[in-house]
Parts: C-alpha cells; structure tokens; sequence
C-alpha cells in the first residue's frame, strides 16, 4: 500500500483537536507517511502523559480540615500511579505530609516496613478520629475560628464605635445618595468573608454587600459626620434638635427657683 493511502487511512482515525489540525495542513507540505508522523507527533507530544516519580508523594499533603481516612485514601492512590515505587521512603514521605499528631509521633517511633503495614497502622488511627475525636475535632474547629476571628480584628484596628454625632434630618440610605451624587464619599472597602454574613437578608448600600442595614452602618454614619465637620451636608442637619435641647436646659431653671420660693424657713 502506498504513502499516499496510509496518509488518507491516518485520517479516518483522528478526531477533535487533531482532526482539526490535519484539515489545516497547507497543501503540498507532507510528502511521505514518515514525515506525516514526525509533524504529528512533533503536534500533539505535549499531550503525553509521562509515569509519575516518588518525588509525586511529596505534593500529596493532607490538607487542612482533611479527614485521616480521605487523605490515606489519596495517599494510596498516588502511590499506584508511582511504578516501581521503594516501599521503604513511604512511610517518610507520609510523616512529613501528615497533620495528625498522634499518627506522625507514630510513624516516627516505629516506622512501618512496608505500604501494608502503614495502612494497618492507619487503620488503628482513623478508627480513633472517627469515634472518639469528633468532638475534639470540633472543638478545635471552633478555637481556631475564634483565634482567627481575634487576628482579623488586630489586623482591621479598633473598630469605630458608631457615632452619636451631628444629629440628623433624614434617613443615612437618603444622605448616601446625595454624597455619591456629589462626588463627596469614596468606594469603602469591602467587608470580611464571611458566611454568616452572605446568609444575611440585611444589605447595606454603602458596602454594596450584606451584612447588616444601611441605616446600621456604623463606618457610613462616621464618614456623613466627617462630611458635616468639613463643611458639607449642612442641609441634613436637625437644627431644630439642638433649639428643643436649649429650650429644655431654659425651662429647668425657673422650676428649680420655683422650689426655693416655695421654701418655708
């Protein structure tokens, strides 16, 4: 059979992305079925898939939050993928990738000969974590959450207690809207991740996300009395609020020397 008929039988057996590249070969440019394979192979040798070495392992870490039993059972399946593995450097390789404590201290105490006997001894550990440690493990869980919590705060910096301020003609969500108009508030940052906060109904419109309401907005509430001080947004200001305070020290008076004529000496 001729080049020219191995060529057209090569074809038929292509599809998708090689399909597409054989119909895009300029004319006149493959002479023989000996160059077809060198410009084929030279194409799609990328998509080889070369065996996996030991030094694999060693990126197959137990994450964090991983239960025991899920990441031997990773684990184990890399080391399948490894040919000719040395059964003597897993459980080494193991021990440095492992999170859980007891597990690691024993590795490290008596290592296991072979792959058997370090899934045994697995076995015996993942036995412990799924009926007796739950419980610590949630513990834990939570403490962690909390210490994490506690450095997000020292990162953020003391939180600004919500002013009491300039009191206020109108509702915070009304004044945002005239400031943005104006160009007077720039874009905040945004809010921590957080998921009890994106289960929130409570949307804040100066945030642009959930969390709480715009008119509970403590940093919007300082940035509108920054604006008051510098001069801006004086038509939101309750004036009158101040005048019924005044009246009311005015009216203290006069009942104080109220009291003191009604005094029978």
């Amino acid at each position: 059979m001729s080049d020219a008929a191995y060529c057209k039988i090569f074809r038929t057996t292509l599809s998708g992305r090689a399909l597409t590249w054989f119909n895009k070969l300029p004319s006149g440019t493959i002479a023989n079925l000996e160059q077809l394979t060198q410009r084929f192979l030279q194409q799609f040798s990328i998509n080889k898939k070369y065996p996996k070495t030991a030094a694999y392992l060693f990126s197959i870490v137990q994450k964090e939050g991983e239960s025991l039993r899920e990441y031997v059972k990773r684990f184990t399946q890399g080391v399948h993928e490894v040919p000719h593995v040395n059964h003597d450097l897993l459980a080494g390789i193991m021990q440095q990738n492992l999170r859980h404590r007891k597990f690691k201290e024993s590795i490290v105490g008596k290592p296991p000969a072979d792959l058997e006997e370090l899934l045994q001894r697995a076995e015996k550990y993942i036995r412990i974590e799924e009926s007796i440690e739950p419980r610590y493990l949630a513990k834990n869980k939570r403490y962690d959450e909390k210490v994490e919590n506690q450095k997000r705060e020292e990162r953020r910096g003391p939180r600004t207690p919500h002013p009491e301020g300039t009191p206020l003609n109108s509702r915070l969500a009304d004044i945002l809207i005239v400031a943005e108009k104006q160009g007077l508030l720039r874009p905040h940052r945004p809010m921590q991740e957080s998921a009890k906060r994106q289960s929130s109904d409570k949307y804040c419109k100066f945030h642009k996300d959930r969390g709480h309401a715009t008119e509970d907005c403590y940093s919007l509430r300082a940035e509108i009395e920054k604006l008051i001080k510098r001069g801006y947004l004086e038509n939101f200001v309750d004036k009158s609020h101040g005048q019924k305070r005044s009246g009311e020290h005015r009216n203290e008076h006069p009942r104080r020397d109220t009291q003191k004529v009604g005094i029978i000496l």
